[in-house]
């Protein structure tokens, strides 16, 4: 068999189970776009494998399914390490004090919060991330020029929202003399 020949058989497989394929998926995953994504899976998988698939359409259908369960085993054991993570990181969580009302980041998170969503994020993937404003821009999908802008307004408007803070600080400072 040729290499179209493969190509158009394995087309034509696909098409013919399709419907069958995705209810495997919907039957065995109970979040419908969980189940979409392994169908997509599959897909992909099975064109990386297309060569290997038998000539026959019964066996070239089993072969589809043999696959669908290989692509269904592993998005189940992706499920599990997801939850045990998702577990782990909210232990964590719980176990982690809170930030007391004295510590200093909190008032700057505060404040990098209330800056708009596009400003407050390229402030964080720069001085929490540690990316330069040209690749913050790229991350965010921005013209560089635009990030250096953005982050120029975006400090200005972050001195000022620190500013009570401070002048609070120091007028304490100047009240214990």
């Amino acid at each position: 068999m040729s290499a179209a020949d493969k190509q158009a058989h394995f087309e034509v497989a696909i098409r013919d189970c399709e419907g069958d394929l995705v209810r495997y998926f919907l039957r065995r995953i109970p979040n419908p776009a969980d189940a979409a994504e392994a169908h997509g899976e599959l897909l992909i998988t099975a064109w990386k494998l297309h060569r290997k698939m038998p000539a026959d359409a019964t066996e070239a259908r089993m072969w589809l399914f043999g696959v669908a369960h290989n692509v269904l085993r592993s998005t189940r054991r992706n499920c599990a390490r997801h939850s045990a993570a998702v577990q782990r990181f909210a232990d964590e969580l719980r176990t982690t004090p809170k930030p007391q009302p004295e510590d200093k980041g909190v008032e700057l998170r505060d404040a990098i919060a209330s800056l708009p969503a596009g400003e407050a994020e390229l402030v964080r993937l720069v001085y929490w991330d540690g990316f330069r404003s040209h690749e913050a821009a790229a991350v965010l999908g921005i013209n560089a020029s635009t990030a250096r802008s953005r982050m120029a307004k975006a400090k200005a408007q972050l001195r000022t929202l620190m500013e009570p803070a401070k002048s609070v600080v120091a007028d304490a400072a100047y009240i214990s003399r």
